[in-house]
C-alpha cells in the first residue's frame, strides 16, 4: 500500500525531463528494493492464556474468523502449525510467561514459580501484586532483557496490553485496578464469587488493543496509527479469558461436568471467534495489511480437577514436629515453611542444629522427619506420583555423594522397608529415575534442573496424580501447574500476509519445540540479531518446509 502511494506520487511529478528521468529512476530502486516491495513485517502476537494443544486445530471448520485469520480470505495464505511446542516447568502462569518473553529458564529469569521462599531473606515472594509490576521490577534486577528490549536495541517499535512483561515496550496498555475490579464485580453478579467474568475480560483488552479506554488511546493502535502514521513491528496482546474459564465456567457446563475440551471450545467458539473478526478487520483497514504476520500461542494448557486436596493438610501434618510461621513465629524463627500450591507442594527446612536458613538442613534428622510424617497422611499418599529430595553439591556431607539438585525418592519402596536412616538413603534414587513416571519424561527432569536457584529451592517437592491439587476452593473446576501434558504442550500458529516472504505454502512442522523459542522466533522473523545466551533456539532457521505437511481441516 504505501508503496503504491509512493509509484503515485512520482508519476504526478513535475514534467520537466531531468526531473521525469530522475522519477524514473527512483521508481526503478522502489521496485528492486526487497525491503520496500514487500514491506517490514508486522508480528502481531496473540496469546491464549491456558488454551489448550490443539482447541484451534481440532475445530478449526466451526470458528469461521479463526479460519480466516489462519487461511486468508483466498484459502491460500501461508502459514506455519507448530503442533508440539512444550512449555517450560512449572506450567504456572507468571514463570510461563517470564521465560517465553526473555527466552530463559524461570532459573534464569529468577522468576522460578508463582510462589516461592527466599532462604537468603527468610521471605516468601510472591508474584501477584495490585500493579502486576514485580516481575518487571525483578528482570530488571536480575539484568533480563525482554522481547521488548531487544527489538528497542534494533531500532524497532513495539505495543503490547500485558502488564506482567512489559519491560522496553514502547506503547504499554495499562488494564488498571479499575478494569479488573469491573470484571470482579461482574462475575459476583453472575456467578455469585469475585473472579473476573469471561464476557467482559477478553472483549474490553481487545478494545483497548485496538482503540484504548478510559485514558489510553495514544498508547492503542488506532491511536498509534493515527498519530505516527505507522504500527508498531511487535505487538502483543494476552487475553487471560480461555484460563479464567476454565478455572471457573459457566455452572452449566460445571453441572453437566463437561470435559475440559468442551468448555475451552465453547469459550473459544462464543467468546474468542468473533473478537478474533475484530482484529482481522481493523488490520485489513490500515495500509500495513499485507505485511502482518499473526503469531498464535500459549503459554499453557489446562486440566480439570479430579480430586481436590485440602490446601492446609501439609500445615497440620508437619505443625506436629516443627514450628512453622503462625501469628508467633516469623519465618526466620520457624524450623519448616510450606508453599501455596496446587499440583505440587514444596517445603523448605531450616538446618535445627545450626539454627539457619542458609545452611543445608540435615538429611536424617530434619528432612527423614518430615518426609516420615508427609507420606504417613492417607490423602497425601493417595494422590501422590513423585517426591523429591534437594541435594547440596559440595555444602552437606550426609553420607551421601551429592552432585545433582534433587534425587527422586522412591517412597512406595521406602514405605516397605524399616524406615530408617539406611533405607531412607537407599530410597534415595537419581532423579533421572523420575522420568519413567511421566508421559514427557526427560523433559520433566530436565524442567525441574532448570526451575530453582540455590536460594529458591525446596527441600521436599511433592508432585502429583493427574487431575489432583490442593486447593482450599472446592468450587474450583479446572487447574494447572501440573507435570502432565495437557498443561505443558501447547502450539504456535505463524500466519498472516506477511508470512508469504517467509513461506509459500502451508505447512505444519511436527517436531518438538519450546516456549522459550518464540524470542529468536521473532527475531528471525523481523530480521534482527538473535540474542547471544538464550535457552531459546530459532525453529525457523533452515526448516525444511516441504516434507513437514500433515493433514489439516479441509477447506
Amino acid at each position: 500500500m504505501i508503496q503504491m502511494k509512493l509509484i503515485q506520487k512520482i508519476l504526478c511529478f513535475p514534467s520537466k525531463s531531468f526531473i521525469r528521468l530522475s522519477c524514473w529512476f527512483c521508481l526503478i530502486i522502489v521496485f528492486l528494493s526487497p525491503a520496500l516491495v514487500f514491506g517490514s513485517p508486522k508480528i502481531v502476537i496473540i496469546e491464549f492464556h491456558g488454551l489448550k494443544q490443539g482447541i484451534i486445530h481440532d475445530y478449526l471448520d466451526q470458528l469461521p474468523n479463526f479460519r480466516k485469520l489462519i487461511y486468508g480470505s483466498d484459502k491460500n495464505q501461508p502459514f506455519i502449525y507448530f503442533p508440539n511446542v512444550w512449555t517450560t516447568i512449572s506450567a504456572a502462569s507468571m514463570p510461563t510467561i517470564a521465560a517465553m518473553y526473555t527466552g530463559l529458564y524461570p532459573q534464569r529469569t529468577g522468576v522460578v514459580s508463582t510462589i516461592w521462599f527466599d532462604r537468603t531473606t527468610q521471605k516468601g515472594i510472591t508474584m501477584r501484586s495490585v500493579f502486576q509490576e514485580r516481575i518487571n521490577k525483578m528482570l530488571e534486577a536480575n539484568h533480563v532483557k525482554t522481547l521488548f528490549q531487544y527489538a528497542e536495541e534494533a531500532g524497532k517499535r513495539t505495543m503490547t496490553t500485558m502488564l506482567i512483561v512489559n519491560n522496553g515496550a514502547e506503547w504499554k496498555i495499562n488494564s488498571s485496578l479499575f478494569f479488573w475490579g469491573n470484571s470482579s464485580a461482574l462475575g459476583f453478579l453472575h456467578n455469585g464469587y469475585f473472579f473476573p467474568y469471561k464476557s467482559y475480560t477478553d472483549p474490553k483488552t481487545i478494545s483497548a488493543f485496538l482503540n484504548g479506554h478510559i485514558c489510553y488511546y495514544d498508547q492503542s493502535l488506532a491511536g498509534i496509527y493515527q498519530n505516527e502514521h505507522t504500527l508498531p513491528d511487535i505487538m502483543v496482546l494476552q487475553l487471560l479469558g480461555t484460563d479464567l474459564f476454565s478455572h471457573f465456567p459457566d455452572p452449566t457446563l460445571a453441572e453437566a461436568d463437561a470435559p475440559i475440551e468442551e468448555i475451552q471450545f465453547y469459550y473459544t467458539r462464543t467468546i474468542l471467534d468473533p473478537q478474533i473478526g475484530r482484529i482481522i478487520d481493523f488490520f485489513q483497514s490500515t495500509d500495513f495489511q499485507d505485511d502482518i504476520i499473526y503469531i498464535l500461542l500459549s503459554q499453557q494448557g489446562s486440566l480439570k480437577i479430579q480430586k481436590h486436596i485440602p490446601d492446609h493438610i501439609l500445615h497440620q501434618i508437619l505443625s506436629t514436629a516443627y514450628a512453622l510461621p503462625s501469628d508467633t513465629i516469623s519465618n526466620a524463627q520457624a524450623e519448616a515453611v510450606i508453599m501455596l500450591g496446587a499440583c505440587t507442594k514444596e517445603v523448605y527446612l531450616k538446618n535445627r542444629e545450626s539454627n539457619n536458613w542458609s545452611d543445608p538442613p540435615r538429611l536424617l534428622e530434619d528432612v527423614q522427619p518430615a518426609v516420615d510424617l508427609i507420606l504417613d497422611n492417607d490423602s497425601v499418599r493417595e494422590s501422590l506420583n513423585s517426591l523429591v529430595i534437594r541435594q547440596y553439591p559440595d555444602e552437606r556431607h550426609g553420607g551421601l555423594d551429592e552432585n545433582e539438585q534433587y534425587w527422586s525418592l522412591a517412597w512406595e519402596t521406602y514405605l516397605k522397608g524399616k524406615r530408617d536412616g539406611e533405607s531412607f538413603f537407599r530410597s534415595l534414587r537419581p532423579l533421572s529415575d523420575m522420568a519413567q513416571r511421566f508421559e514427557l519424561g526427560e523433559f520433566v527432569v530436565t524442567g525441574l534442573n532448570r526451575q530453582y536457584t540455590r536460594e529458591t529451592a525446596p527441600d521436599i517437592k511433592l508432585i502429583n496424580k493427574k487431575g489432583h491439587y490442593f486447593e482450599k476452593n472446592k468450587n474450583k473446576y479446572g487447574h494447572h501447574g501440573s507435570y502432565y501434558p495437557e498443561d505443558l504442550r501447547v502450539f504456535f500458529w505463524l500466519t498472516g500476509p506477511g508470512m508469504k516472504s517467509f513461506s509459500k505454502g502451508q505447512h505444519v512442522q511436527t517436531s518438538t519445540q519450546s516456549t522459550l523459542d518464540l524470542v529468536p522466533m521473532v527475531c528471525h522473523l523481523l530480521g534482527i540479531p538473535i540474542p547471544e545466551g538464550l535457552d531459546g533456539v530459532d525453529p525457523l532457521d533452515n526448516m525444511d518446509l516441504e516434507i513437514c505437511d500433515v493433514d489439516m481441516p479441509s477447506q
